[in-house]
């Protein structure tokens, strides 16, 4: 599940809490906020593997483009060995085939580099977008949980003014 609708949820949870009057503190179902915050680590694992699993493909994309140009290389450079040895101009051709297979090389090693790169840059923006997920997570579930803090605090400073089973309305009575 993606780890943004589950914050919407966390929120829409918080929205329907009820009011504690007078604190601005929200009373929330612990089991539901708790079984939200599970399905938010279980979430965040899978948006990762996810991610992983675009990575791995990419690098099976890259390795499958290296290893059909370099067999188109090899199957090009036998036919065209084969038609250079059937022509009188064998030595110019020859020399121009290597020059072929040089400028091939080399265009395979650029197009590798840049497969390395871009590869290098994809996993960069992949840890960069990881990081800020795991920071916006960290920073709601901080603010959750310095809420419910808030909340307990009130209770127990409600409780501590007013008795155990009285409300503070209830005592002047």
């Amino acid at each position: 599940m993606d780890i943004l609708h589950l914050i919407d949820r966390l929120d829409a949870l918080i929205e329907a809490g009820f009011s504690v009057p007078g604190t601005g503190k929200v009373l929330i179902d612990r089991e539901a906020a708790l079984d939200l915050i599970d399905e938010m680590r279980t979430s965040v694992p899978d948006d990762l593997q996810h991610a992983q699993e675009v990575l791995q493909t990419r690098e099976a994309l890259l390795a499958e483009a290296k290893d059909a140009s370099e067999r188109m290389r090899r199957e090009g450079e036998e036919a065209y060995r084969q038609r250079l040895d059937q022509h009188d101009l064998v030595a110019g051709a020859r020399k121009e085939a290597q020059a072929i297979l040089a400028r091939s090389q080399q265009d395979a090693e650029a197009q590798l580099a840049k497969a390395q790169q871009d590869l290098v840059t994809r996993r960069r923006e992949l840890d960069e977008y990881s990081l800020t997920l795991l920071r916006r997570l960290e920073g709601n579930l901080n603010a959750q949980l310095g809420q419910i803090r808030q909340g307990i605090e009130g209770l127990m400073e409600k409780q501590r003014l007013g008795g155990a089973g009285t409300a503070p309305e209830d005592q002047g009575r």
